[in-house]
């Protein structure tokens, strides 16, 4: 004998696909007017950020490996010294992550997230700029992001400019004493990158990665001229460490 539940329609369930990022912006770099893409994923298996979702700031119409062969990756890091591509220290393996995230922007693994939608990404804590500096992009973007972050970590070389916008946002990358010293002046926290015999000035202290193992998602340290803490050192590290003068 038939029953009610046995004569209705089997209710199928469907998988609804989680997404693992979002193209946050696609358009021209606020450097030099190259084209580029930031790109926001929510995962990663960084040890030393620990679980922060990684903005990465790619040129657009070349894979990160080939952008930096041909010295093309100024519209992405400005100025930056490390650039591998100048000869410099940088730390990321470019033919890694940088180059698997461009890959799936490319198979359209990433859909466009507009900045009136970010209350979806209330709560995450962001890394700005896991490959590129954030100035690259629309501080529009930037100031949105920082307000549904819970914590944030950004790096910049374009503080010279004297974005305040920026300046909230991002510690001041600097190159040597001096230009922590400029940059201080200027109202900027600093991150400065230095070998093992370089002085830590009274206003620094050394990465609490390095010192104690905390990792950027709790450190909260990072997270630019708001903050009241001292400023950053951290030894250089990364395959590429030799380079470094």
């Amino acid at each position: 004998m038939n029953t009610l539940k046995s004569l209705l329609p089997t209710k199928v369930k469907t998988k609804v696909a989680k997404e693992i990022g979002y193209v946050l912006y696609e358009g021209k770099s606020n450097i030099d007017g190259s084209n580029i893409v930031g790109i926001l994923t929510l995962k990663t298996t960084n040890v030393k950020t620990g679980q922060m979702a990684q903005l990465w700031i790619l040129n657009a119409d070349m894979n990160p490996v080939e952008t930096s062969k041909l010295g093309l990756d100024g519209g992405i890091c400005g100025g930056c010294k490390l650039r591998q591509s100048l000869g410099g220290a940088c730390y990321v393996n470019i033919g890694q992550a940088p180059n698997s995230v461009y890959k799936a922007f490319k198979r359209d693994k990433y859909p466009s997230l507009s900045i009136k939608d970010y209350s979806i990404l209330n709560g995450l804590k962001i890394r700005f700029g896991a490959y590129g500096d954030p100035y690259a992009l629309p501080v529009e973007i930037l100031s949105s992001l920082k307000s549904v972050a819970v914590n944030n970590t950004s790096y910049t070389h374009q503080w010279k400019i004297g974005n305040e916008v920026l300046k909230s946002v991002s510690m001041a990358s600097v190159d040597s004493i001096e230009e922590q010293k400029e940059a201080i002046s200027k109202g900027w926290r600093t991150f400065r990158v230095a070998n093992e015999d370089s002085i830590i000035l009274d206003n620094e202290i050394i990465c609490p990665n390095v010192t104690k193992g905390i990792n950027c998602s709790e450190c909260n340290l990072c997270n630019g001229a708001n903050s009241k803490a001292k400023n950053i050192v951290i030894p250089i590290h990364g395959s590429w460490s030799k380079r470094f003068n």
